[in-house]
This record gives structure tokens, sequence and C-alpha cells, in this order.
């Protein structure tokens, strides 16, 4: 698997949220993504003030540029997942919520192809072969972030990334 290490500063991002279990996760990030699209992104967006203001925060911060899985500790059916972007402070419009990633060292794995299988394929394959028995590499914290290259996700050539926290054993 492609990937290399890269140390980063904690990150403040802005997103919208939603609680999805680990079992159709699969299923229901793609649909999350689609609502996600057609109420905030392009012309077919309406509203009144208080979505302009959405869309401001959404176009300022590149929100959809990241997609952020964040496990909380003692549930295992269930995690947050966030359409997130590079918070740039101000006001936070109401259904969105700021959060931090702390500063780590980041495996950052390269995805091309169309999208979601793409990442899904990599995804899984860097939670059931990559990391289990990694002697370098062990999960730092429970959160991993998918980055998105913002052109067309139907391509075969459409890049995207997964990225996790990493700590070095020993």
């Amino acid at each position: 698997m492609e990937y290399r290490i890269e140390k980063r500063e904690a990150m403040k991002m802005i997103g919208f949220e939603r609680v999805l279990s680990y079992e159709n996760s699969y299923q229901e990030i793609p649909k999350f993504w689609q609502e996600f699209c057609g109420k905030h992104c392009g012309q077919g967006a309406s509203g009144g003030p208080a979505e302009e203001g959405i869309r401001q925060v959404v176009a300022e911060c590149a929100v959809g540029e990241f997609g952020v899985c964040v496990e909380d500790e003692g549930d295992a059916e269930h995690f947050r997942y966030y359409i997130a972007g590079a918070y740039q402070g101000g006001e936070v419009p109401e259904g969105m919520k700021v959060f931090e990633i702390p500063a780590s060292e980041w495996a950052k794995f390269r995805c091309t192809g169309a999208m979601p299988n793409a990442l899904q394929t990599v995804n899984t394959r860097i939670f059931r072969e990559w990391l289990p028995g990694n002697r370098e590499y062990e999960l730092a914290f429970h959160v991993n972030i998918e980055w998105y290259s913002g052109s067309d996700t139907d391509s075969e050539n459409y890049e995207s990334a997964i990225w996790i926290p990493v700590k070095r054993l020993g």
C-alpha cells in the first residue's frame, strides 16, 4: 500500500456531524455526502439568510475537503462522522460544529479511483491488513481523516487519501 508518514500540528475543523454505526457506514457515508452536496453545494442550493451564512462558511473553510471519523471510547458500535473543512475563525452557523484534531504523526495513504469504492477499498485494507500486526506503527488515537481533491469523483483518476494518526512502536 502506498503511504507516507507526515507530522502535522493540531487542526481546528468545522463541519456537519452525523453519528453512524460501523455496520452500515459504507452505505450511510455516501448518502450523507449526497445530502450535503444537494443542500450546500452548487447553484441548486436554496434557502434564507441562515442558509446563506452556512454556504459562506462552507466556501470559506472548504467544507467538503475532509471527511473525519471520530471514535468515542466505550462505544464499539457507533462513531461520529464529519464532513469538514479547516476552520478559519468567526461565527459558527447553527447545525455546524467546530472540533480539534490533536497534533500527531500521520500515515497518509493515497487512493486513486472513483468514489466511494476507491476510498472504501483502501480503508478496509488499512484496518484489516496494514495496521494489524504492524511492527513499526500503531494507532495513536481513534480518528481517521479522508482527504478529497474536489475534482470529478466519478473519474477513475480521482485523487483522495486516508490519514490515520500513528505512533512508533518501541
